[in-house]
């Protein structure tokens, strides 16, 4: 399993990266002391030319939506296509948790009070167009997505100061403002063309963005399939693969017979009942690909009349499910039971004898349903993340042995993740379950913006407790202190079952055998930290088209 790596580093000093990757003192941007950022170089590599085709199965219905950075949503499965057509200032790479990407510098002030970037010289957008530091205003000052009500609030002004240098002025310190600019983290740091975007306007952007990473989108068809061209004027490198097909499969066996066929290279989400054969087919390899971990929600907890007001209940629902079975069943025991809802590859993260795996109880879950009165049980709505549908039957059978009977209701990827992305608002029902994963890049406070505080879209937890901590978290420039406040906010959910982790996912992939290299070395593709999708893809290589 991937291991951890720090956040940004708070220090009083800055230690600069040279375009060409080694360490060295860039002329300043910013007067006055600086805050120290662990941002590594890129490793910029050497051009070749594009070669055959790659073929990869999504478990579910594509978005257009998906496309557009501005409208970035909490789903993780954006960055799939955002490391596809765009670029981000800085992101997640295989050799650092933050690299730099389009710009090659950037200082933060001590106080946090202002934050600057110098782009690349040369950058261009897939029209030939050059990507300035008008089109990074631009993007920030547009953007809509996740978090965009932070960036906003905080925003005094932007100053650029010419066409590679820029500086973001904030009205108070803004401590989280490298970690949340972080393209693995939002969208607001994935840069789109303002000339591009004000002439085709949001629809026409999103059935044919332009952007300036290493493919451009040339077809897609809504919901079926999208296809990628390599671009040549990627600054990092040229892409080793000239064509990418993305293609919306959601029945597992479909999957499966494109990947022994061989219509298909690539295939995502081979876990649960496929996975047997395809670790026995010699043919075809696998990788384990740990991502985050599962976690049940109730959406509707806090409303008068819900069962699930009554954290006995909650509890009881935990109890309830046998782990290790589980695992058993989803991932032939390459998973393992865990006990939080955040992944152990975030540093802050409470893991071991801080966060155990929940116990599993029937009889102790039946007497604390008893003690909550529904001794005889209740009916609830079943909402499980697309398409683990079978894993989703899985629990309800465990929760009926405690008299939870569940309906199960099965929604496409883009319908699921629109639900959740307006947390208790877009799944209304006091009687609901939701099954959730999101191995969510920039530690737990990102995890708990998102899900468990009352401000965010997607929250799922309102609780005065955890606000006040999350408002001296938000307030404080200690690092120290706000790690200590981010785990003491996991506790408490933990403590009162809001959510109910279940197991670590091994979130399992297919590969055919057109993929290079040969052989079994396929690791080469999961070595973005937090990375549940197999990128940076200009990396990936197959043989070249018959």
């Amino acid at each position: 399993m991937r291991r951890g790596l720090p956040l940004l580093l708070v220090a009083l000093t800055l230690t600069a990266m040279s375009p060409d990757g080694a360490t060295g003192q860039q002329p300043p941007i910013l007067s006055g002391p600086l805050a120290k950022l662990d941002i590594k170089p890129a490793q910029i590599e050497a051009r070749a030319t594009p070669k055959g085709t790659l073929t990869v199965a999504m478990h579910f219905a594509l978005d257009p939506g998906w496309l557009d950075p501005l409208e970035h949503s909490y789903a993780v499965t954006m960055q799939m296509y955002d490391y596809l057509v765009h670029d981000a200032m800085i992101k997640p790479m295989p050799h650092a948790w933050v690299s730099y990407g389009l710009a090659e510098h950037a200082e933060m002030a001590a106080d946090f009070r202002r934050a600057a970037f110098r782009l690349r010289p040369g950058l261009r957008f897939h029209d030939g167009q050059p990507l300035t530091t008008a089109d990074v205003k631009w993007t920030y000052e547009n953007f809509k997505g996740a978090y965009a009500k932070v960036f906003q609030d905080k925003l005094e002004h932007v100053q650029v100061i010419d066409d590679r240098t820029i500086v973001f002025h904030f009205k108070e310190p803004f401590i989280d403002f490298m970690d949340l600019y972080n393209g693995g983290v939002s969208g607001i740091g994935w840069i789109v063309p303002r000339h591009y975007y004000e002439k085709v306007g949001r629809d026409g952007f999103k059935a044919r963005p332009i952007g300036a990473g290493p493919y451009r989108l040339v077809s897609q068809q809504a919901g079926a399939q999208m296809v990628f061209e390599a671009f040549d004027g990627y600054w990092r490198r040229t892409p080793a693969t000239r064509t990418i097909v993305v293609k919306g499969i959601r029945d597992p066996a479909t999957r499966m017979a494109g990947l022994q066929t061989g219509e298909l290279d690539l295939a995502f989400g081979m876990t649960g009942k496929l996975l047997p054969r395809l670790m026995s087919d010699r043919t075809l390899r696998w990788d384990p690909n740990f991502t985050g971990p599962w976690w049940l929600m109730f959406p509707g907890y806090s409303e008068p009349g819900s069962p699930f007001r009554d954290k006995r209940v909650r509890q009881a629902v935990s109890l309830a499910i046998n782990r290790p079975f589980l695992v058993k069943q989803e991932t032939q025991d390459i998973s393992k039971p865990w006990g939080n809802w955040i992944s152990p590859e975030n540093r802050d993260a409470l893991q071991g004898q801080d966060a155990p795996v929940p116990e599993y109880n029937v009889e102790k879950a039946k007497q604390l349903m008893t003690q909550a009165g529904f001794p005889d049980g209740f009916e609830v709505e079943y909402l499980p993340f697309p398409p683990y549908f079978d894993m989703g039957e899985r629990i309800l059978t465990d929760l009926r042995a405690i008299g939870i009977r569940g309906k199960l209701q099965s929604l496409e990827g883009p319908a699921f993740r629109a639900k959740i992305g307006q947390g208790r608002k877009g799944v209304p029902g006091h009687r609901t379950i939701v099954q959730n994963i999101d191995p969510r890049a920039g530690g737990s406070k990102s995890n708990i913006a998102v899900y468990a505080v009352c401000g965010s879209p997607a929250s799922f937890v309102c609780e005065p407790q955890i606000e006040a901590l999350w408002t001296k978290h938000q307030a404080s420039l200690d690092q120290a202190e706000r790690e200590r406040l981010v785990k003491s906010i996991q506790r408490i959910v933990l403590d009162e079952h809001y959510f109910v982790p279940l197991y670590l996912n091994s979130f399992v992939h297919g590969i055919g055998p057109r993929v290079l290299p040969e052989g079994k070395g396929v690791g080469k593709y999961w070595d973005t930290l937090n990375a549940p999708y197999p990128w940076p893809w200009e990396v990936w290589e197959v043989k070249a088209d018959r």
